[in-house]
């Protein structure tokens, strides 16, 4: 199974609760909020202006919109991440 299909998969409203309008909804209004938290950090970390272009540097594993389906996936089916 690829990204794409889990990612469908799992924004089915059985898994997330959510319908896809809502859920798309829901990830237009937090992305700009979590992109200015991730870059505020950032920041802080560095003690001023980034060194590098933007883009540079270690990738996240799963991008914004595949956490927030995880997130809600796991809140509503209550599954750890243990395996069993």
């Amino acid at each position: 199974m690829n990204i794409k299909q889990a990612r469908a998969a799992m924004s089915h409203p059985a898994f997330c609760g959510l319908s896809r309008q809502h859920l798309g909804e829901l990830i237009e209004e937090l992305a700009p909020r979590w992109d200015a938290r991730c870059e505020s950090v950032r920041r802080e970390r560095r003690q001023g202006a980034r060194r590098r272009q933007a883009g540079a540097g270690p990738k996240y594993e799963l991008v914004f919109t595949d956490r927030v389906l995880a997130i809600l996936v796991h809140l509503r089916t209550g599954l750890s991440h243990e395996p069993a």
